[in-house]
């Protein structure tokens, strides 16, 4: 029973946190475009600037937590 639920509850994490990072991907251009149609392009250009930086971040991140768990 305890590793059924154990199993239930990463399933249920991975998919949590697969929605947040669709959201993530989807996000961050759509709100872009939403500024930028509004007519405030320069908080545009930095919203999107701001949202590579974090992405870029959480990828080199991972790579890193990946490579250390190998090693």
């Amino acid at each position: 029973m305890l590793s059924w639920l154990t199993a239930a509850l990463g399933e249920l994490a991975g998919a949590v946190f697969g929605i947040i990072l669709f959201a993530w991907w989807l996000g961050g251009p759509a709100v872009t475009a939403i500024v930028w149609s509004e007519g405030d392009k320069v908080l545009a250009v930095q919203f999107l600037a701001a949202w590579a930086v974090v992405t870029a971040l959480y990828f080199t991140a991972a790579w890193l937590i990946r490579r250390a768990r190998r090693a």
